[in-house]
């Protein structure tokens, strides 16, 4: 009888251990997120992120940072809806930027503008989520990592601001 039982147990055990075993190879992969088809259709033209680079831009900066990790921290305690909100970049990408904000650290939590009415606009938008921001002067765009441009609209009404304008030119020297 003991006999018995023991083989039952074991038996139960080995079949149940098979079951898990089929259970996880059968599970089928995790599906990576689903990219839009244009991402994937070559026919698609693809546009360079607008970096600025050369731009006298004004920025909405919320904080500086010591790291990159500490900006991307203090960027998750903020929402914005479906709008794009803050980006991490570094500061040394705006020539400006160290003497408007002094002896602070190396990566800014800020969004990037041509206007001073999308700048205004945001920094609105930013306080209403509960961040303390402040827009710069204007400060020079050296390229770098993509932190906003055209998400404001064109002063003439047409859209969305997709290219520099007067206010944002270089100076002549």
């Amino acid at each position: 009888m003991k006999r018995t039982v023991i083989a039952v147990v074991t038996a139960a055990a080995g079949i149940a251990s098979l079951i898990g075993v089929q259970a996880v190879v059968s599970a089928s992969p995790p599906t990576p997120l689903e990219r839009p088809p244009a991402v994937e259709d070559s026919s698609v033209p693809t546009i360079a992120p607008d970096l600025g680079l050369g731009e006298r831009l004004l920025l909405v900066v919320e904080g500086v940072y010591a790291t990159r990790e500490e900006a991307e921290a203090a960027d998750a305690g903020f929402h914005f809806g479906d709008v794009q909100g803050f980006y991490v970049a570094q500061v040394a990408n705006f020539d400006g930027l160290r003497q408007v904000l002094p002896g602070q650290g190396g990566w800014a939590l800020l969004s990037a503008f041509r206007t001073s009415e999308g700048a205004e606009q945001f920094a609105q938008l930013a306080e209403a989520a509960g961040a303390k921001v402040v827009i710069t002067p204007r400060v020079t765009g050296l390229g770098g990592t993509y932190a906003g441009l055209g998400q404001e609209p064109a002063p003439d009404g047409s859209g969305p601001l997709s290219q520099p304008v007067p206010a944002s030119e270089p100076m002549k020297p």
